[in-house]
């Protein structure tokens, strides 16, 4: 979709609703993709963190942090019945006492305030609501509403949905490393192809063992890109197929970003929401195998594959889902 301009409405970008995934995640990244200069507005000026529209300034800060200070707001009354926990909503939000946008959450913050704004208030036309209805609680454990889910627990429910107006496009999964995590069910998530016919608005999710972090969410930006497999080293034999993909999302500074970052370089801490691309790896049935997050000391990291007890690993990260699904 076209962007928004909120510098010229700026009360009208904390309550929003929107028709689909995408538009939503546009629409909530955009005063940072301006104020990164990863995306413009005709008339809209930027110099630091301050973005000047038709003789107003406005302050726009994000970064990227877990829960705690700064990371919550009270609930606006527009989400008051799809997200109840007053105090608990993600914070990306327009300030009108201090003309700032703000946006001080981590990839599931972005992912709970993006899903939230789609469809309206109502809990069976909400994407979050329909997310956490849809999930098969007998195999895997999601966040109340009102409550911000873990990574781990988006990318883990997209292989049990249950039937519904969301779908599983593609993934696959390691199932004694997330009964490892969660062993209250009887999961049984299984890979899916397909990789190739994921679409802007999907939503990507790892969950990981062992980690700094327990996972990641993103939204993809366009269908993903086929690319050589001579990109890059020391593959696994079990890669048949790589792609890039572009996302929203909210991640942290240094080994967290992507390539072609629209955060590096942009503050001090060069996190929180914004675009990156990184690339996927899938295996001859295009079920996902794998992941490069970004550059690593001028060329790539080592590419991080779903974990497999009998394969050496080139990474101390347990991969144990990555997940693909969609919501129509």
């Amino acid at each position: 979709m076209a962007l928004i301009n909120f510098f010229a409405n700026p009360d009208s970008y904390t309550p929003g609703y929107y028709t689909t995934i995408l538009d939503a995640a546009t629409a909530i990244a955009t005063p940072f993709l301006v104020q990164q200069k990863n995306q413009t507005i005709p008339g809209v000026n930027v110099s630091g963190k301050q973005v000047a529209y038709n003789g107003n300034l406005f302050t726009v800060s994000t970064d990227y942090i877990n829960p705690g200070k700064n990371y919550y707001i009270p609930t606006p009354d527009a989400f008051s019945v799809v997200w109840p926990t007053q105090n608990q909503f993600p914070n990306a939000a327009y300030d009108p006492a201090t003309s700032s946008f703000n946006a001080n959450i981590d990839c599931v913050g972005f992912a709970s305030r993006v899903l939230i704004a789609v469809g309206n208030n109502e809990l069976a036309q909400n994407a979050f609501c329909l997310f956490k209805s849809q999930v098969d609680t007998d195999q895997a454990h999601f966040a109340a509403l009102g409550w911000v889910p873990s990574a781990f627990e988006f990318a883990v429910a997209v292989p049990v949905l249950l039937s519904g107006r969301w779908s599983y496009v593609s993934g696959n999964v390691y199932v004694p490393g997330i009964k490892k995590q969660k062993n209250d069910g009887n999961y049984n998530g299984a890979p899916k192809s397909g990789f190739s016919t994921a679409q802007a608005g999907d939503i990507v999710c790892m969950a990981y063992q062992n980690g700094e972090s327990n996972g990641h969410f993103m939204v993809l930006t366009e269908a993903p890109e086929p690319v050589s497999l001579s990109l890059f080293e020391n593959l696994s034999g079990s890669v048949s197929n790589a792609y890039r993909i572009s996302v929203y999302d909210s991640t942290a500074s240094g080994s967290s970003l992507h390539f072609n970052d629209s955060r590096s370089g942009d503050n001090d801490t060069d996190s929180g929401v914004g675009y990156g691309q990184l690339y996927m790896f899938t295996d001859n049935t295009d079920v996902p195998v794998g992941f490069i997050f970004g550059p690593w000391k001028g060329g790539m990291e080592e590419p991080h594959y779903l974990y497999d007890p009998y394969a050496s690993q080139t990474s101390n990260l347990e991969v144990v889902a990555i997940s693909i699904g969609r919501f129509r």
